[in-house]
């Protein structure tokens, strides 16, 4: 509270106010390293703060909804800012789209001082408010080509919605469905992202290689990966599921040759995007021979999505958004290079699904991101460069 309160103070006209990601990046980056070492914590001792979700259910839904919902208000409300030529928020709706998300994490974290439907109710009014803050600008301008991420967003609204109904009983739906839709749809985002801002930093930074890039084969990554969430909303954990998730690997990684990502090797701010995309299309490669009977469970699929493509990804745009935006060197240095093999190793942990393995992993992700927040504290809340 007295971070809002000297956040409130400042002049209307800073940085910190007028960049929607200075506030949600610290945030996003903090909230992984606390939430993912409070996780850690539990699974090596057993200890977690008292919380009005089960362990599982908070892990999982601070995850997704927490952790990711910093990450893409940040980089949406500055993404849309620059696709549509118009301010996505002002020093007003910004505060109030951060206090609502600051909020609702801590509410979770104090049930004896926030009832469970005050937490919930601050949970569910965030990303309903952030597709209206996007919209806006995207429909003055007529910019229809990125329609999607208003429908993509009011999703993550009713994901959530559906996960507090479920966990409640309100309706018969186990909380955990929504978790994997909510990984569904977080894949169609950074398949459909990443397809356009990766191939695009790779050619602009490499201007001697030569990025391939299909249209027919960008559509049908996108077009599969919206198929995906329809299946997995009709036939959960079905073989055709499997069999979907196959083919998308497929079409992505023939995306993802056509980028040239070993001509990246000596860029780490490049590579640690195509590292990301290179874990989705392993985290749906994983799942697709789980579906259809392989070894590996669902879940640990998923988490090569989440913990190696989200993390990369993650890490890396956080970063590099940041050094943009605020006029500075777009590099990596030593630190943060090391922060973004640390993303891998600790999904390569995680994949092997070994308990005693798991808090180290953890722990491994929490430092990645504990070292990307005290990377960005000067920049966030410095001033821009020229």
């Amino acid at each position: 509270m007295n971070w809002f309160r000297h956040v409130s103070r400042l002049p209307a006209g800073s940085a910190l106010l007028q960049q929607p990601f200075r506030l949600f990046f610290c945030g996003a980056a903090l909230f992984a390293s606390l939430g993912i070492s409070l996780w850690a914590t539990f699974l090596h001792l057993g200890l977690l703060p008292a919380s009005s979700l089960p362990p599982l259910l908070w892990h999982g839904h601070e995850m997704l909804f927490g952790f990711a919902g910093a990450l893409i208000a940040g980089f949406l409300l500055t993404a849309v800012a620059n696709w549509t030529g118009q301010a996505t928020t002002t020093p007003l709706t910004l505060m109030l789209l951060v206090a609502i998300w600051f909020l609702a994490r801590l509410a979770f974290l104090m049930p004896g001082t926030f009832p469970f439907s005050v937490a919930a109710t601050l949970d569910c009014a965030f990303f309903p408010l952030l597709a209206v803050t996007i919209a806006r600008p995207i429909v003055r301008a007529r910019n229809y080509r990125n329609l999607f991420v208003i429908g993509l967003v009011a999703a993550f609204a009713l994901a959530d919605l559906l996960f507090f109904l479920g966990d409640t009983g309100v309706i018969n739906l186990a909380p955990t469905r929504t978790l994997f839709w909510m990984i569904d749809l977080l894949t169609v985002l950074m398949l459909a992202i990443g397809g356009r801002v990766i191939p695009f930093f790779t050619g602009r930074r490499l201007p001697n290689v030569q990025v391939y890039r299909n249209a027919w084969l960008d559509r049908s990554v996108n077009g599969g990966a919206a198929l995906l969430i329809l299946l997995d909303l009709v036939t959960p954990g079905s073989m055709l599921l499997g069999a979907m998730s196959l083919a998308v690997a497929a079409l992505a990684l023939s995306r993802l040759i056509g980028w040239r990502p070993w001509r990246t090797v000596p860029e780490p701010m490049l590579w640690i995007l195509h590292i990301g995309y290179l874990w989705l299309i392993a985290g749906l490669t994983v799942r697709g021979i789980a579906l259809l009977g392989g070894p590996l469970r669902e879940i640990t699929a998923l988490h090569a999505i989440t913990v190696g493509g989200l993390g990369s990804l993650a890490i890396g745009m956080m970063l590099r958004v940041s050094q943009g935006h605020t006029g500075r060197v777009i590099i990596a240095g030593p630190v943060m290079t090391a922060a973004f093999l640390l993303v891998s190793v600790a999904t390569l942990l995680r994949l092997t699904d070994l308990s005693g393995m798991l808090p180290l992993a953890g722990t491994l992700w929490a430092l990645a991101f504990a070292m990307l927040f005290f990377k960005l504290l000067p920049i966030q809340f410095g001033p821009p460069r020229a």
